[in-house]
């Protein structure tokens, strides 16, 4: 038993951060026996959602499984720690988007954009394209995605000398290029991709879309999957507010938005474009909304903040 998985067995959680904090590549080290990493370790003692946080923001690997029982560190967290459902939440392995890569990419590297850049604005329609990616982009695959996405939304060509001017009011000429997305912006993708923390959902990057993902395992109406995901993708941009209370207030503005209609507890709501056949089509369920999905997405909210305390 190597000296990580020795502090992960005995939980000593604050001398096992300590090194990994000094030897991140170390942290997806598994135990010969069973094949339990520091992850599956801490799901199984029940720890903490700092020190899960920070296993993550290391480079822990949600996907990761045991040896004998094949599990990952979700599974294990909610069959030795079945009430603890911020466990089952944190741990969730969850594809990784191009949307979220891209929104890294964007913080992290400031300085590919200018004052008033055309990249920026193509930039964020794609942030918006892959907001509902099922795709988990590979580092073979992400060159080939990314060019064909930036011609549907410019025209231009991959691999070309081409730019592209186009103009947004009287006084504002933006341009955009091929160079950029081929030289600069996929190349500082991929070197995101190739990071062993590439999967993990930092504070700076974290946007409100995130907390609806997984979905429920239960709705109300057959029309409220279809709201899910059209609000899902409506709020790619949004940060996420520092309380509970303004989340709940944003959701409420997102349902009236797109259904036309004030969020009452009692009260179903039918939205045309949202019906695609069956019974109760596009109809959405008040009471689903008030009762279970709001309070879920706060709930999810502050277990999220929490795994970011990271411990001293």
């Amino acid at each position: 038993m190597s000296l990580i998985t020795e502090m992960a067995f005995h939980g000593q959680w604050d001398a096992l951060l300590e090194v990994l904090r000094q030897s991140p590549e170390r942290v997806n080290e598994a135990s010969e026996g069973k094949g339990y990493a520091p992850l599956h370790q801490a799901a199984w003692h029940g720890a903490s959602l700092s020190v899960i946080g920070e296993l993550l923001s290391l480079g822990a690997d949600t996907r990761r499984v045991t040896l004998k029982k094949q599990q990952t560190a979700q599974q294990i967290a909610i069959e030795k720690n079945p009430e603890r459902g911020d466990l089952a939440y944190i741990l969730a392995p969850r594809p990784l988007s191009l949307s979220r890569l891209i929104r890294r990419l964007v913080v992290e590297e400031p300085a590919l954009f200018g004052v008033y850049d055309g990249n920026r604005i193509i930039c964020d329609r794609l942030i918006e394209m892959f907001s509902l990616d099922v795709a988990e982009p590979s580092a073979t695959q992400l060159p080939d995605r990314l060019a064909a996405a930036v011609q549907a939304l410019t025209g231009l060509l991959p691999d070309a000398r081409q730019e592209q001017a186009f103009k947004v009011g009287e006084h504002f000429d933006f341009r955009t290029s091929a160079a950029f997305w081929q030289e600069r912006f996929i190349p500082a993708l991929q070197r995101i991709l190739q990071r062993p923390d590439a999967m993990f959902l930092g504070d700076p990057w974290a946007v409100v879309a995130d907390l609806f993902d997984p979905v429920p395992d239960q709705w109300g109406l057959r029309g409220d999957l279809f709201l899910w995901l059209e609000m899902r993708h409506s709020l790619s941009h949004t940060a996420l507010p520092a309380t509970t209370e303004a989340l709940a207030g944003i959701v409420q503005g997102a349902y009236a938005a797109i259904t036309g209609t004030k969020l009452v507890a009692r009260q179903d709501t039918w939205v045309p474009h949202l019906a695609h056949g069956g019974m109760s089509s596009g109809m959405m369920s008040g009471e689903f909304w008030c009762r279970r999905a709001i309070p879920m997405l706060q709930q999810r909210l502050a277990w999220l903040r929490e795994s970011w305390r990271f411990p001293a």
